[in-house]
């Protein structure tokens, strides 16, 4: 048997310790990303840029581990495609856009914030597994401080930013996606640079090179390096390798729970980088959410007795 096929069967026992390390600095990156993402939006750099960096520099650095892995023998068909798109092109799109029109603060609140609760609906009608009173109580709670989030961000009224609110939830849902696939599937390192990575450049930098607007000339050289080693390396070579480790070691659902908690660094990376100054409003908001992230990510009595995706193996 192949060293990565061993990879993919994924035998290890699980290491809650290890996943919420791995989580815990995934709330640091990700509040990172969401601040150096909306301000690469509002540089001079085109969205079309931003997505040629996380894609282009990734595969740059995954190419040979992918190539030597060749990780392609061991998932079907759909496995590859679902993944590519879940994590790639598509994704990236949609959270970019949505950077656009909403302030980075309601990324960490309407993507990172709701994903417990996109966790528990997807569970629910991909698995039929039914959520506990406990998580209900603290999807409720992390719903009621998104909602007061959505009007805590000072000079950003939310008739002008619930198009992109909507788009950061339609980004989480495919990212709880890809978190619970990468749990049922047990996606291998190689498995997710190829997907996130290497599948998307080919499919996406052809099409920049000779289609796409540019604004890279037109930027700082110091700006500019910092969006490609961020952009670049950051989400798809580091973050996605954590959330895989993540959810296989402590599950999905305390992985999105502990996720949550980015709205609370996110909001305050962007008052200090950003002056996206928090009032009264995103401040309780806060307050909500904490408590129902707790709530969440406990696991509960049924859980704990019962296999399944809140559960690791």
């Amino acid at each position: 048997m192949s060293k990565e096929k061993k990879e993919t069967e994924n035998t290890q026992p699980a290491r809650p310790w290890l996943g919420l390390l791995a989580a815990s600095t995934i709330v640091i990156i990700w509040s990172g990303w969401l601040v150096t993402s909306r301000a690469g939006v509002q540089s001079s750099l085109t969205v079309y840029d931003l997505l040629a960096f996380r894609f282009g520099i990734a595969s740059l650095f995954a190419l040979p581990f992918v190539l030597y892995a060749k990780p392609w023998r061991h998932m079907t068909f759909q496995q590859l495609w679902v993944t590519t798109a879940i994590i790639g092109l598509p994704y990236s799109l949609v959270i970019f856009s949505a950077f656009h029109d909403a302030p980075a603060a309601h990324g960490a609140v309407f993507m990172n914030g709701m994903l417990p609760t996109l966790i528990m609906v997807l569970g629910y009608f991909m698995f039929r597994e039914k959520p506990t009173k406990q998580h209900i109580v603290g999807a409720v709670l992390i719903i009621i401080g998104a909602g007061f989030a959505a009007f805590g961000i000072a000079g950003f009224d939310i008739a002008t930013t619930w198009f992109g609110d909507f788009l950061f939830v339609v980004a989480g849902s495919l990212f709880a996606c890809y978190m619970i696939l990468n749990r049922v599937w047990h996606l291998s390192v190689t498995q997710i640079w190829l997907c996130g990575s290497i599948l998307n450049a080919i499919m996406f930098l052809p099409i920049y090179f000779l289609f796409l607007p540019s604004g890279i000339s037109e930027t700082p050289m110091d700006q500019l390096w910092f969006q490609m080693g961020y952009q670049g390396i950051v989400p798809n070579i580091i973050g996605l390798v954590l959330i895989s480790i993540a959810v296989r070691n402590i599950g999905p659902s305390v992985t999105a729970a502990l996720m949550s908690g980015v709205p609370a660094i996110g909001a305050f990376l962007a008052y200090i980088f950003l002056g996206e100054t928090p009032t009264w409003l995103g401040v309780v908001s806060l307050i909500i959410l904490t408590p129902g992230i707790i709530i969440s990510s406990l696991p509960s009595l049924r859980n704990a007795r019962t296999p399944g995706l809140t559960n690791p193996r």
